[in-house]
């Protein structure tokens, strides 16, 4: 829950460092990935976005009693 009435952020001047980036690869289970600031693939956030692909993708023919 937001709580109000304590002290404030001053987000105005708030800097975000922009490291490491987003990047669509070859791969259509896995389209995107993201990459620390070194290079490196951050691996809880691609474990996550698998999840994700998982998710939205329709079960294959198991329990349909049609086959595959």
């Amino acid at each position: 829950m937001l709580e109000t009435g304590g002290p404030s952020l001053d987000l105005i001047s708030f800097v975000l460092p922009q490291t490491g980036a987003l990047v669509e690869v070859a791969n259509p289970a896995q389209p995107y990935v993201l990459l620390d600031a070194t290079g490196a693939v951050v691996e809880p956030v691609s474990e996550f976005f698998a999840e994700l692909q998982a998710c939205s993708r329709p079960r294959s023919g198991a329990g349909r009693g049609g086959g595959s």
